[in-house]
């Protein structure tokens, strides 16, 4: 659809109907999500403890902008110039440069979930040329105490290997050969950025005002910079939807199967079912429009997807590391459909996680995207002449589908559709609104307000953990034993340096029997790491009792096998004083 072309009698629509209206149905979900989860306690998960500490007050106050700023959003604002190259390039690289950064600054270069420690684990033998990590013989039997969660099963009694698959962390490994594996994030980011910009370029030809539009949608999601700054495979998805996009509009015989290789990778980035979701509505497009070859061309491509991640993959993982062993496979096609069931079943949370994804991206996305959608014509969209009916379908089910992430920083499952929602956005101002930008630049600005108190919350509750990483990695015991019970995940505490198991060998306690303590007590030198250690740094509480480690902490007493992890002695005499504090 060429957007830049405007019927005689199109209805423009009021930047203050547009403040107003985003503003009520944002208080409606608002209201609803706080009653649900807060008032009538249903469904109390991670999500809303981070709901409650960070997007909530984020919303509130961008709510009340918004409506304070509904009365003065008509306007012109200020001029920008064509959306050139020489204008974006250097927008997205200051961006990609703010995602490297961030990584340190922010997140304390500590990765807080196991699912970003399992990529990271993954990419660091990886990185040494291999497909897995041997155990030591001396820690087999200790193996689920040191990886508690994420691994794979094949081989799983002689390897760890992590759960995922293996495209992110390769990416990841190939960063660090370069330099820095945290590099991966940021220049993912860029390049979906770049992959969007080029799309929009695609859609607006006559409207550089709706491909600035997209363009600053995207350039002010938290979502996307802040998860550019961890392992997770999401900004790789962002990324690769995007690339495969404007490949598949660029057409030809080269643009298309550039996209099925691009398809292919961004399969195996972690889960293969994500992208499938992404492009089966651009089938349906295709078959609507009748571009019979060109549909059928890229189902074959997700037969391919099925055949290669859930098929060849594990075979190839059971050839070469071993039967699966410790827990069944789970990687097949049965599995993963009756998996997400289930999930749906148990772990569908829309209210919360939708809440945490209006946080985390630009305050009129939602409601720009919504007109993009209004703006379909029926006749047309039917024909497979609107694009706007496979992104607006694509977006529906990444929210639709609105499973428990657990950590995320936004509504990560829904990642790959942000492209997609500035898209629409994009049509939706191209319809429905005049080239007059002051509404935007106030969305953006809200949002960047909203964004600063994002980023400080999430500082905030990184930081304790970050510590208590530290803490435990300086430890100079041969073994450091997490006993979680009293914190908030503590669980995930329990793992490497750099992805690569070691000295200190830190376990689970939990998942130790009383005579494999004993081991360790009796040939290494042990450590504790339990809630004297980790409370006065700030992990959150939680209720977690378990009577049997009650048992074994006091067995390890009565053998003298309980000394706690200590801080590492200051390196100067400035570290000395800034220890002290006030005591000095």
């Amino acid at each position: 659809m060429d957007a830049g072309t405007r019927s005689a009698n199109t209805r423009w629509i009021s930047a203050q109907r547009l403040f107003l209206a985003g503003a009520i149905g944002l208080a409606l979900w608002l209201g609803a999500t706080f009653l649900w989860h807060v008032t009538y306690r249903q469904g109390i998960s991670l999500a809303v403890i981070l709901f409650l500490d960070q997007d909530f007050p984020a919303l509130l106050g961008g709510l009340l902008l918004l409506t304070l700023a509904a009365p003065f959003a008509e306007g012109l604002g200020w001029r920008l110039p064509i959306p050139r190259a020489r204008v974006m390039v250097p927008l997205v690289l200051l961006l990609g440069l703010i995602a490297w950064a961030g990584h340190y600054w922010l997140f304390q270069d500590y990765s807080i979930s196991r699912d970003e420690e399992v990529a990271r684990f993954a990419a660091a033998y990886m990185r040494e040329g291999f497909l897995a990590r041997p155990i030591p013989l001396e820690w087999e039997g200790y193996r689920r105490a040191i990886m508690p969660e994420f691994f794979s099963p094949f081989g799983a009694a002689d390897y760890w290997t992590a759960a995922y698959l293996p495209v992110n962390s390769a990416i990841q490994a190939l960063f660090w050969q370069v330099g820095d594996p945290n590099l991966a994030g940021p220049v993912l980011l860029m390049a979906g950025l770049f992959a969007l910009w080029r799309v929009a370029l695609h859609l607006f030809p006559g409207r550089p005002d709706a491909v600035w539009v997209t363009m600053l949608l995207a350039l002010s999601s938290a979502q996307l910079w802040v998860t550019a700054m961890t392992p997770y495979a999401m900004t790789g998805h962002f990324a690769l939807n995007m690339v495969w996009l404007a490949l598949v509009l660029r057409g030809g015989l080269v643009g298309h199967l550039s996209a099925a290789v691009v398809a292919l990778a961004a399969a195996g980035l972690h889960q293969w079912h994500f992208p499938p979701i992404f492009i089966a509505p651009f089938i349906l497009w295709m078959l609507l429009g009748r571009r019979w070859k060109v549909a059928i061309f890229h189902v074959l491509v997700l037969v391919a997807i099925v055949i290669v991640w859930a098929k060849l993959w594990p075979a190839f993982l059971t050839h070469v590391l071993g039967q699966p062993t410790d827990v069944r496979p789970s990687a097949g096609v049965a599995d993963k459909v009756g998996s997400l069931f289930e999930r749906l079943g148990d772990r569908w949370q829309p209210l919360v996680n939708l809440s945490r994804f209006a946080a985390w991206n630009n305050i009129l996305m939602v409601p720009l995207a919504t007109l993009g959608v209004l703006a379909m014509r029926a006749r047309r969209a039917v024909r497979g002449q609107e694009i706007a009916l496979p992104l607006a379908l694509g977006c529906f089910a990444g929210c639709a589908l609105a499973l428990a992430q657990g950590y995320g920083w936004g509504y990560r499952y829904a990642h790959g559709f942000i492209g997609p929602f500035c898209l629409l956005a994009g049509l939706g101002w191209a319809r429905f609104r005049p080239g007059a930008m002051r509404p935007v630049f106030i969305g953006f600005f809200i949002t960047l307000f909203t964004s600063a108190y994002l980023v400080w919350r999430t500082h905030a509750f990184v930081a304790p953990y970050a510590a208590s990483h530290r803490m435990i990695d300086a430890s100079k015991a041969d073994v450091v034993l997490v006993d979680p019970r009293g914190g908030l995940y503590v669980t995930d505490l329990v793992r490497g340096r750099n992805g690569v198991p070691g000295r200190p060998m830190v376990m689970n306690l939990g998942m130790l029997t009383l005579d494999q303590v004993d081991n360790l007590c009796k040939n290494y030198v042990v450590e504790l790491f339990d809630r004297a250690e980790f409370r006065p740094l700030g992990v959150p509480l939680a209720r977690w009792n378990l009577g049997r480690m009650d048992s074994l902490r006091a067995h390890m007493k009565e053998e003298g096998c309980d000394r706690p992890v200590q801080p590492p002695l200051p390196e100067t005499e400035e570290d000395a004083f800034n220890a002290a504090g006030d005591v000095l």
